[in-house]
């Protein structure tokens, strides 16, 4: 993703410039030029936000994002280079004037390089008059387009909402008098716009409001164009009453120059029957009117004559003619300010029970904005709100604090029996489903998950197909990647949740694409993954494992994230995926070349992707594949089953060095070989997050301690070769988590060496002596959680007296032999 990675960039840049200024002699220049390159595309990218849909602008977004992968591979490679070059020197100070030479000229090379190329494309950026401005009808044209479809596919067939709507209901029309906001909130698809239609066309609701207004709001709203829409079915009534004997006299004119009409019929009518038309809109005005001139047998003569033709005519006379009227006697609401306009709705609901339905609110700007015209007029007006966004619904209902907040209704996928009936109603024109296909079609519905929208598109496309179980088992196990193929309909509307994150909050989303369908995730794991990506920018002395957590939280409160499980602080432990939004992940970074995802034996070729993650056992696929060099930034392997054993394989792990010397993140979960973390490890020197959970694999923890920049060690449920850690881990200063095969005993130094940075520290011995007078010491001044193995405490006044200095400590654990479990 171009965003993140110029984000992530142009920090190592500025680091580098700052920090290791020395590694930079004789191209300091170049690399000051990139940076400042780098900024200009930032700005790009951050003003082409809202024109992602313009074909244009999604080449030129592709070929900037391969520039900026060229020019992060550039200063990497750069990097390992001269820490290379520093290890082999004897005084590990001094590189070699030949070989610094060689290294200094084909940087600056390659930088110009870069430079060249981007300048082409910003030239044919300008040649092709591709903007950079603010804002753009692409996106909200596109969501409008995908607002039409979603009226089809929401339809009034989506079952299981008749509890729903009675509470709803209910809380619309009882409770405090005063003005108050009733919200709908859930990921896309649920079926949130046709709840909401379904309680606004509620008889009870029609006759207990004495108006309602509907407007679609959508991210790219105007608060001029809300206005209009909710004045549109307003203002008329009040105006019309004005000029009622003018409104007789000119259609009693019309109607006489076009039909046959019986004066003494109309003589003693009153044209406008203001309980008929009270709070409709234009068309539904001309439909009133349609059903009382017929009252008066204007529409018998046309039927008289068998000219059904002319009915229709009649109403587009009417719809002319009214047209005609407003526009000379009606207010010119398009001639208005913004403030004017509210404040003529301010007037216009001033003495009515009234019911605004905004639909679809993304941020509570737009609220703010609009709520000031909301009369709250002590008579038990509502607004009901539907969003993604559960911060939106909080922060809409908390306005008046003298009212009693309803809390948000959360929708919830529909349950087992209630997809079924939905898909059976889509699919079959009676609603019953065959016997002979029952069983197929449950397993067809189990793989929607309850998500309305992915069962309606099913149905849809199920019943247009044969009705055979032939037909229909095709089907079963692929039910996801024809919802994904079916774009128009399905993964688009998704999408617009994942097109309206902020920048920061893409990549982070994208990252669940790692983990397999139905998979808990460890939410800890996740955080401590989305750090050593560089997806978590450092937000003054903030706590940065904070920030992720608050990143994770604006994901499930925008409804793209489930909370599966909590921590006992009300924390998330863990949390799910629905696997069509998966599938939009996987969808999303394999076009921007951000991971690639393996999870059969059949695997294609490693493509130009970042990050690779394979969900089965891998010896056969890294030991099958060429030893070329990898431009990928994670290699991330979970837990499967292994079916049998695999021979030890001193060769495997080497591989695996030698071909990705880029690499960041390295995740080796049950793999079921056997071999030795080689001393080549140490090569990788942009190494931040480095976790063997596999029992197979053993851990020589010297070669890692020379890894500078490691963040994560994680060596849970390895074979470490020696129980007391290497003096070489004091070396770490960047270390924020260390997981250890408890008992492990922390090495003993005279000098006062210490891990100011470390956050989590699990799996340490009490059983070895002066391992207390560590923690005395503050040698780590930052530690959150901390796990002990052994429970024979001689003096645990004195161990209690010690952590108490450690003020951050919030966590502490203590094992025994028998039940130690890392955490």
């Amino acid at each position: 993703m171009a965003d993140s990675v110029v984000s992530f960039l142009l920090e190592n840049l500025t680091q580098l410039l700052t920090q290791e200024s020395k590694l930079l002699l004789g191209v300091k220049g170049q690399v000051r030029s990139l940076k400042n390159e780098l900024s200009l595309i930032n700005l790009f990218l951050q003003k082409t936000e809202g024109k992602r849909q313009d074909e244009l602008v999604k080449e030129v977004v592709s070929q900037i994002r391969d520039v900026v992968y060229e020019a992060e591979d550039v200063i990497d490679t750069y990097i390992i280079t001269v820490a290379e070059h520093r290890r082999r020197s004897k005084l590990r100070k001094l590189i070699h004037s030949c070989d610094r030479a060689i290294t200094f000229h084909e940087f600056a090379s390659k930088i110009e390089r870069i430079k060249i190329i981007y300048k082409e494309i910003n030239d044919n950026r300008s040649k092709y008059g591709i903007e950079i401005a603010e804002s753009s009808g692409g996106d909200a044209e596109a969501e409008g387009i995908l607002h039409r479809r979603r009226k089809h596919v929401e339809e009034d067939q989506v079952v299981g909402f008749s509890h729903d709507a009675e509470v709803l209901v209910k809380e619309l029309m009882e409770g405090s008098s005063q003005r108050n906001v009733v919200s709908i909130i859930g990921m896309g698809g649920l079926g949130k716009t046709t709840l909401a239609r379904k309680i606004y066309n509620n008889n009870d609701v029609k006759n207990y409001f004495n108006f309602r207004g509907w407007v679609y709001v959508s991210q790219e709203y105007r608060i001029r164009e809300l206005l209009l829409e909710i004045l549109k079915g307003l203002i008329t009534l009040p105006r019309l009453v004005m000029f009622r004997a003018e409104l007789k006299e000119e259609l009693l004119h019309e109607l006489k120059a076009t039909y046959s009409l019986n004066e003494e019929k109309w003589q003693g009518r009153e044209i406008l029957d203001l309980k008929l038309i009270k709070e409709m809109n234009d068309e539904e005005f001309i439909e009133a009117w349609s059903k009382f001139l017929q009252s008066i047998k204007v529409e018998d003569d046309c039927t008289d004559k068998k000219e059904k033709k002319r009915i229709k005519d009649l109403k587009i006379l009417l719809s002319g003619f009214m047209q005609d009227f407003y526009k000379k006697n009606g207010v010119k609401l398009q001639d208005m300010t913004e403030d004017e306009l509210k404040s003529v709705l301010l007037e216009s609901l001033k003495d009515k029970r009234y019911l605004i339905v905004m639909d679809d609110i993304w941020n509570i700007e737009v609220w703010n904005e609009v709520s000031t015209a909301f009369p709250n007029n002590s008579n038990r007006s509502r607004i009901l709100i539907t969003t993604r966004i559960k911060e939106v619904s909080l922060l809409a209902r908390s306005v008046n604090n003298s009212v009693l907040p309803i809390p948000p209704y959360e929708l919830p996928l529909l349950e087992e029996d209630k997809s079924w009936e939905l898909f059976s109603k889509k699919v079959f024109w009676d609603g019953t489903c065959p016997p002979e296909l029952e069983t197929l079609g449950r397993q067809l519905v189990k793989s929607c998950h309850g998500l309305p929208l992915a069962i309606v598109v099913l149905g849809g496309l199920l019943a247009c197909k044969e009705k055979t179980p032939r037909i229909w088992s095709n089907y079963i196990g692929h039910v996801n990647s024809y919802l994904t193929e079916n774009r128009s309909s399905c993964i688009d509307i998704l999408a617009l949740s994942y097109n309206h994150l902020p920048r920061h909050l893409k990549p982070c989303f994208l990252y669940f694409g790692i983990y397999p369908e139905d998979f808990e995730i460890p939410v800890r794991q996740l955080i401590r993954l989305w750090i050593a990506e560089g997806f978590i920018g450092q937000i003054g002395d903030r706590n940065i494992e904070d920030v992720a957590e608050e990143y994770l939280e604006e994901l499930i409160n925008r409804s793209l994230i489930q909370v599966a499980t909590k921590r006992l602080d009300g924390g998330v432990k863990t949390c799910r995926i629905h696997d069509l939004l998966r599938d939009l992940c996987i969808s999303e970074s394999s076009k921007e070349k951000f991971l690639e995802v393996h999870s059969n034996v059949n695997l294609s070729p490693i493509g130009k992707s970042r990050r690779i993650f394979i969900n089965y056992g891998n010896h056969p696929y890294i030991s099958s594949s060429p030893c070329k060099p990898s431009n990928s930034r994670s290699i991330i392997v979970f837990r499967g089953v292994v079916e049998h054993e695999c021979p030890v394989d001193e060769s495997y792990m080497e591989l695996l060095c030698k071909s990705n010397k880029l690499v960041r993140v390295v995740e080796l979960g049950n793999m079921g070989i056997c071999c030795l973390i080689p001393k080549s490890i140490e090569k990788l020197v942009l190494l931040t997050y480095l976790s063997i959970t596999s029992g197979k694999l053993q851990v020589s923890l010297d070669s890692i301690c020379n890894l500078r920049n490691l963040e994560t060690l994680d060596v849970r449920n390895s074979t470490i070769k020696t129980k007391c850690l290497p003096k070489g881990i004091w070396k770490l200063k960047k270390l924020r988590h260390l997981y250890l095969d408890g008992p492990t005993y922390l090495p003993i130094t005279d000098n006062e060496a210490g891990l100011p940075n470390l956050q989590v520290l699990t799996g340490i011995s009490l059983n070895y002596d002066k391992t207390e007078s560590l923690f005395a010491q503050a040698r780590f001044p930052n530690l959150r959680k901390l796990g002990f193995y052994g429970l024979h405490v001689p003096q645990p006044e004195s161990l209690v007296l010690t952590l108490s200095s450690i003020h951050p400590l919030r966590h502490l654990s203590l094992a025994s032999s028998t039940d130690f479990e890392a955490s």
